[in-house]
């Protein structure tokens, strides 16, 4: 049986990835080196920086980005979900102006899922028609991110890198029946860390664009700024997509979660339970100014964070507490001078959508520049504060028993789930993804890392996780978790977080563990229905 991405190309198109392939592996493993030896200097004590040589650049006032296509004007609320049919027909007739179809933090990456995703994808491609008028959904995807690999398919006895794979088969199908239809091939990429990795992932469009016989620079881009690292070099990053980008986004729990990979060894920068912190706190509040700041000297669009809080069903109190804490979070960022935010829940479309229109619509009324309206800023605006993006020594909260407990009973269940084929999974009111659990379990490695004391009393300790962990592994066993991919759970979580150094993404470990159970038995139901309906 072919598998992905075989199944879905023609020879020459296979070819063609395998070419790029070839020429791209050396200089996406040295930029994966790169990330290495700089975690190995931070943890030695070394600050990140901006660059020297940079500097020039950061200070010109004069460049901005390429216009951005009519499609993309209008981005008031973005809904990121799983590449799914039934996920594609709800996000469809949410309202959103962008449906972000997710081949990363909300897709398991099976290859029977990957194809469905990629078959809903070219589905909803051929419905699209460049219409600009908010709320009709413009399609984007995110491909993986730069550090994971493709294992269905080898190039010389070696995986391929699964940003290409994804990227090039949504271009090789999708895009010149998007161009004939009067948008064009959009993608979110995510997890950069570096100029040098945009300007791979340049290379890598023009020259796919190049292979695959389309127009050069159609492929156009937005950015999520999920890393600490890429924080210090953001005009760098704009500059080096300048053609392409069209919006830079904040990537909240995944920033945090970057925050912990990148300083969770020192000892001043233990974090409160997740929920104890809001976008307010200085190091957060910091890295969203910087981002609008940067979008706004350089004509982009700024887009705010998700935040992961799913409500539907009956208007009961719970929901109507959900909806009010969305449009507050909203209401912030509207006044900060993003242009728009991500949601990850359909229901939250209209709820998040009324902040940015009402403060569009005082601007209109007053016909002149407003007050809460975002200045272009100035090059001494823009440099990044490198001490106030570290400080997280005012954060109110504190760690808590609760708190270690949530973070492994979402860890677990998501992980048991995840192995299943589920890509997300709502718990206790929170849209879980990998990006959560990712934060959730580097939360426990610095906890039992630095033995910090909860506020009950106990000192966080293997014995004190491990008796968590019996109690949680009792819970889900009694509803009804399986056996086998409950033991997987454990030992990839126990793993990561008793580990001296802890893995840069968990997620790569999971794939492997995934790679050895195989296709879930209900796999080739899931990808019937997963191909059907979906516009």
């Amino acid at each position: 049986m072919e598998t992905y991405p075989e199944a879905l190309l023609q020879d020459e198109q296979l070819a063609t990835l395998t070419d790029l392939e070839r020429a791209l592996r050396e200089s996406r493993a040295e930029l994966l080196r790169g990330r290495k030896e700089q975690s190995r200097g931070v943890r030695a004590g070394t600050e990140l920086h901006t660059r020297s040589e940079t500097a020039q650049l950061r200070a010109d006032d004069a460049w901005q980005v390429a216009p951005p296509p009519a499609d993309l004007t209008h981005r008031r609320v973005e809904l990121a979900t799983a590449a799914t049919a039934e996920q594609a027909k709800g996000a469809l007739a949410s309202g959103a102006d962008v449906w972000v179809a997710d081949l990363e933090d909300m897709l398991v990456p099976t290859s029977r899922r990957l194809v469905a995703a990629q078959e809903v994808i070219l589905e909803v491609a051929g419905t699209r028609t460049g219409d600009p008028d908010p709320g009709v959904p413009t399609l984007m995807v995110r491909p993986r991110g730069l550090h994971l690999d493709e294992a269905h398919l080898e190039v010389d006895g070696q995986p391929t890198a699964a940003s290409l794979v994804d990227t090039v088969t949504f271009l090789a199908r999708c895009a010149r029946l998007l161009l004939e239809r009067g948008t064009g091939p959009y993608l979110y990429l995510p997890k950069v860390e570096s100029a040098a990795e945009a300007q791979w992932w340049d290379r890598m469009l023009t020259a796919a664009e190049e292979a695959l016989g389309l127009p050069t620079g159609c492929t156009r881009v937005s950015v999520l700024v999920e890393t600490v690292q890429a924080a210090y070099e953001l005009d760098e990053i704009v500059h080096a997509l300048r053609e392409r980008v069209t919006g830079l986004a904040a990537g909240r729990w995944d920033y945090v979660f970057s925050h912990l990979r990148t300083y969770g060894d020192r000892p001043d920068h233990v974090l409160p339970d997740r929920d104890a912190f809001t976008m307010n706190t200085r190091f957060l509040r910091t890295y969203t100014d910087l981002i609008v700041r940067t979008c706004h000297r350089r004509g982009v669009q700024a887009i705010g964070g998700p935040i992961a809080l799913a409500a539907s069903g009956p208007f009961d109190d719970s929901a109507a507490m959900t909806h009010a804490r969305v449009h507050r979070d909203k209401a912030r960022e509207a006044k900060q001078g993003f242009d728009g935010a991500w949601v990850l829940h359909p229901a939250l479309v209209p709820v998040a959508r009324q902040p940015f229109e009402e403060r569009d619509r005082r601007r209109a009324e007053r016909q002149a520049p407003a007050e809460d309206a975002p200045s272009p800023g100035r090059a001494s605006d823009a440099a990044p504060d490198a001490e106030a993006l570290r400080d997280v020594s005012a954060i109110p909260g504190a760690s808590t028993l609760t708190g270690v407990r949530t973070a492994m009973r979402s860890s677990l269940t998501y992980l048991t789930g995840w192995l299943a084929g589920e890509g997300t999974a709502t718990l206790a009111g929170h849209v879980e993804d990998f990006g959560t659990v990712e934060l959730a379990r580097m939360q426990l490695w610095q906890w039992l890392s630095h033995g910090t004391r909860l506020a009950e009393g106990p000192t966080m300790s293997t014995l004190l996780l491990d008796r968590m962990l019996e109690d949680e592994v009792a819970l889900l066993r009694r509803r009804g978790a399986r056996e086998d991919l409950l033991g997987h759970a454990v030992e990839l979580l126990r793993d990561s977080v008793v580990a001296t150094e802890p893995p840069a993404f968990l997620s790569q470990r999971a794939y492997d563990v995934l790679l050895g159970i195989g296709e879930p038995e209900d796999e080739s139901a899931d990808a019937q229905e997963a191909t059907s309906g979906a516009a």
